[in-house]
């Protein structure tokens, strides 16, 4: 199996980085890879999917940061033979698969939609917690018909983001493979907290002076939106993480559910 590496400005990862180059310095350049390796921690995964998930291949990841939640504890001093053990076809994966968002933006003063990205967590629509933005929201199965909110913003979350800053916001956690939506508030003046079947959602930016941005898997993408613009949201594809203990990352959403049982 052909694996293309990552490298990380992380200086936790330092230590991978030598390896790598040490010993594999064709994972650096591979052109053709059928494996991403990712070292570091969920931040690094979810920008390496920001910028490759256009190749339709696997992600494994190698936990070097905090929580490590799509990430694989394997110790830096195995890594090397793990490697080689992948490149010969020796490791069978558990994967899980996981529906992307892709985001387009209307912009009303050109006439034009323009591709924004693609989420594999969840598409943010706001600014700060002290931001205050009015949004209509309609989906394209009349679930919400110019249904108006007002406050610091929106989430919308995948079934594998559904435990991240969704689940923060009391956002429902949705079963892996679900084709599900979660879509919360965010200090809002409404109740806001949705599960919805993956289809189109339209959100219409309705404020003048407040104007919101889109972030997509916590990254700014520096998009202000205007009165009149509109955020669409849609099925794109599906991420394949890999795994090499299945039952280890199951069992860390089970952890994360069992908080709503506690008292």
């Amino acid at each position: 199996m052909k694996i293309l590496y990552i490298k990380s400005q992380d200086k936790r990862v330092e230590k991978v980085n030598k390896l790598i180059e040490n010993n594999f310095p064709n994972l650096l350049t591979e052109k053709d890879p059928e494996l991403i390796l990712v070292s570091g921690g969920d931040g690094a995964m979810l920008h390496a999917i920001q910028s490759l998930s256009h190749l339709n291949v696997p992600f494994l990841g190698h936990a070097m940061g905090t929580f490590n939640f799509l990430m694989n504890d394997i110790k830096t001093e195995e890594l090397g033979e793990t490697i080689k053990k992948i490149q010969q076809d020796k490791i069978l994966f558990n994967e899980i698969n996981t529906a992307k968002i892709k985001v387009q933006v209307y912009s009303q003063e050109l006439n034009k939609t323009k591709d924004i990205g693609s989420a594999v967590n969840e598409v943010v629509i706001g600014s700060s917690i002290m931001g205050y933005h009015s949004f209509l929201v309609n989906s394209k199965d009349k679930v919400f018909t110019n249904f108006e909110i007002k406050g610091s913003g929106l989430c919308i979350s995948t079934d594998l983001g559904s435990t991240g800053y969704n689940f923060n916001l009391g956002g429902d956690i949705l079963p892996l493979g679900s084709e599900l939506w979660s879509f919360s508030g965010i200090v809002c003046d409404k109740y806001l907290r949705d599960i919805l079947q993956i289809g189109e959602l339209e959100i219409e930016c309705s404020c003048k002076n407040s104007p919101p941005t889109i972030f997509l898997d916590g990254i700014d993408k520096k998009v202000i939106l205007k009165k009149g613009d509109k955020v669409i949201l849609k099925k794109d594809g599906e991420i394949t993480l890999y795994f090499l203990d299945k039952e280890a990352f199951l069992s860390k959403r089970i952890e994360i559910i069992s908080r709503y049982r506690r008292g």
